[in-house]
């Protein structure tokens, strides 16, 4: 179709043609030059006594190369509407083995467009937007992408929605594209340092191994004075392997008054929990095929800095010893961890930049994700040779992503603005910048804003009923019923328990720790309730004991010496204790490996109906049982849903 014919002057890079039909921002047209179509894209329509468009020019494909005009177009040469053939030779939108499938061509619905894998992988990649705007769901269909060719992912996620590749998506949009619901729950492993908010992951420890006296410095919440240097080093030459109790020991020994708030520093990093003589295995988190989340939600920021910092500062050197496979390091919210030097340096700061300038050389490739760029490294931005930049507001942002962003034209900055959510602008695929409309994920998306008023109001079949905190089963009632079981909910009382070690259910109708979150049962252990005060004196000595005598436990609870045999007596014809010639102790039953009783599901607030069994036992006094045998950081009660 002619759209119409080329007027005024023209150039090398840039033409007006007169519009005889209908015609939009940002369409392809094609012009013959010399015995070859020239592909170019309208940039901008004004409307007069006629109707002019702007364009630039793209170029043509001569021997697999894009090549560029070295002569002007001449003026009255007719512009034709570009065939989609045309349109995905010039700007080599081609499949093959190494490319990812991230969307369609914006209003070309038959021109899918695929990022080369091996730029993405070795170049960095950079995604830009405000918030809500679509940032982790495109990073989300790009893990997808990268999963598919089995390359191992390190995800830093502090906001915990990364967990969603473990679950499928039932958009029907996924047919459109010729895509399936997918879930990747065996390629995905999610590691936490703070296991007491984030019950469902593994537990995070980074090495001290060759931890040197500049790396503890660094990661100190505070500067150190000289007198504190010194006393720091004199310690550290007495350690050939860096233990905070030893090192404390040592410090002890000094005779400087300034070694007390030194002490005190050292055990801010002790009770962090995070080092340790035996640290999760880097060649664990970069495995072919798999995905490492390090999910940071609930961390403070400090502590955040430091993971990020020993974490790939580890992973750098154990890939430049080629100890750990080639791997791709997704930083979310990353001007956290690498801000603009103007706003000060994060712990993270410095290897980061370090990974971005060397990394291509090892085989480590950054996606750097943030809603703030004009917060976020410069240089970094700059180094990315992909950028997904999707709708951005911001004055300082967009004059960040204008002087950071190779390739992007006046027409296509000011178009950020209007950026609808799915949308975006890619750079690093053609000359100029492609619109795109972003694929739906096959997997969940995790990082959607929190509906509150859907929360409340959901009226289906699923969400009637009195909004309650609870353990919902991985399976509906409405999947049930599908499969043609004929079944009813019941809500259980529990008490949900966070320690240091585990996260513990206790059913506050039977007085069970659940080991079975399906129907809700458990081991019956929390017998001392049933108690007499006397006998709960005499009972929570034996605890603290073990093994004891009678005169033991005589001396440890307070009770007469007349009571103490009776109630001996009569806890173990109760099974609590066990008589052995003249010494009694605890029964089996209290010996617990409470890491078998761990519950990896969370309690949260959902409508749901059903009958709600009595509940028998008192929270308190099952908390001050527990606390005979763990440290009890958190608890709150909560429903368990079952079936039966």
């Amino acid at each position: 179709m002619i759209l119409g014919n080329i007027i005024g002057k023209t150039s090398t890079r840039e033409f007006n043609f007169s519009v005889k039909h209908e015609i939009n921002k940002f369409d392809y047209v094609q012009i013959m030059f010399k015995d070859k179509y020239v592909l170019s894209q309208i940039l901008e329509i004004e409307k007069g006594h006629e109707t002019i468009a702007k364009c630039n020019i793209i170029g043509y494909r001569e021997n697999n190369k894009l090549k560029q005009l070295l002569n002007p177009l001449e003026p009255g040469s007719e512009v034709l509407k570009a065939d989609d053939g045309f349109i995905k030779e010039v700007l080599d939108l081609r499949e093959d083995k190494n490319s990812a499938f991230v969307g369609n061509l914006q209003r070309y619905d038959q021109l899918k467009v695929y990022l080369d894998l091996n730029k993405l992988l070795t170049k960095h990649v950079s995604i830009l937007a405000k918030s809500g705007s679509g940032k982790s769901y495109v990073s989300g269909v790009l893990v997808e992408e990268i999963l598919e060719k089995d390359i191992p992912i390190l995800i830093i996620d502090p906001h915990g929605e990364y967990s969603s590749l473990q679950e499928k998506n039932d958009d029907e949009k996924l047919l459109n594209y010729g895509l399936k619901p997918k879930d990747y729950r065996n390629k995905v492993r999610i590691y936490s340092p703070n296991i007491t908010d984030n019950p469902e992951c593994i537990p995070l420890k980074l090495s001290n191994y060759d931890l040197s006296s500049q790396e503890i410095l660094h990661i100190l919440p505070t500067k150190l004075s000289n007198v504190q240097l010194g006393l720091l080093y004199n310690s550290l030459k007495e350690i050939n392997r860096i233990d905070f109790n030893q090192l404390i020991l040592e410090l002890e020994l000094e005779e400087n008054p300034a070694k007390y708030s030194l002490i005190n520093i050292i055990k801010y990093l002790e009770k962090l929990n995070l080092f340790s003589d035996a640290p999760t295995s880097l060649q664990e988190l970069i495995m072919p095929g798999k995905c490492s989340i390090i999910n940071l939600k609930g961390v403070e920021q400090e502590l955040q800095e430091v993971v990020v910092y020993k974490l790939v500062k580890d992973l750098f050197e154990e890939r430049k010893k080629v100890n750990i496979p080639p791997f791709f390091l997704i930083l979310e919210e990353s001007h956290n961890y690498l801000p603009e030097r103007s706003f000060g340096e994060a712990k993270s700061s410095r290897i980061l930049r370090q990974c971005a300038s060397e990394g291509r050389k090892f085989g480590l490739g950054m996606c750097v994700i943030s809603q703030r760029p004009s917060r976020l490294d410069k240089s970094v931005i700059s180094q990315c040779s992909t950028q997904i930049i999707l709708k951005v507001t911001n004055p300082n942002d967009l004059r960040a992503i204008a002087n950071s962003v190779e390739g992007l034209t006046y027409e296509s900055e000011k178009e950020i603005m209007n950026l609808s959510v799915g949308s975006a602008l890619i750079t690093g695929i053609a000359e100029l910048p492609l619109f795109v409309d972003i694929r739906p994920r096959m997997t969940k998306h995790g990082g959607e804003a929190v509906d509150m008023l859907s929360i409340s109001n959901n009226i289906n079949e699923e969400s009637r009923g009195e909004l309650l905190n609870v353990i919902k089963q991985k399976i509906s009632k409405r999947d049930l019923e599908l499969l043609g079981e004929d079944v009813n909910r019941k809500l259980i009382p529990c008490l949900y328990i966070q320690s240091d070690e585990s996260n513990l259910l206790v059913n506050l109708n039977s007085g069970r720790l659940i080991n079975n979150l399906e129907t809700g049962d458990g081991k019956d252990i929390i017998k001392k309730i049933e108690l007499s005060p006397q006998q709960k004196k005499v009972f929570n000595s034996a605890l603290i004991l073990k093994e004891f005598t009678a005169a033991e436990l005589f001396s440890k609870s307070g009770v007469q010496f007349s009571e103490v045999y009776d109630i001996i007596n009569i806890l173990i014809n109760k099974g609590y204790f066990i008589q052995e010639g003249n010494k009694y102790k605890l029964s089996s039953i209290f010996n617990l490996d409470f890491k078998e009783f761990n519950v990896y599901n969370k309690p949260d607030f959902h409508k749901v109906e059903g009958e709600r069994l009595e509940k028998k036992f008192n929270s308190y006094d099952i908390i001050n049982f527990l606390n005979n045998f763990i440290k009890i950081k958190n608890s709150k009660e909560c429903w368990l849903e079952v079936y039966d």
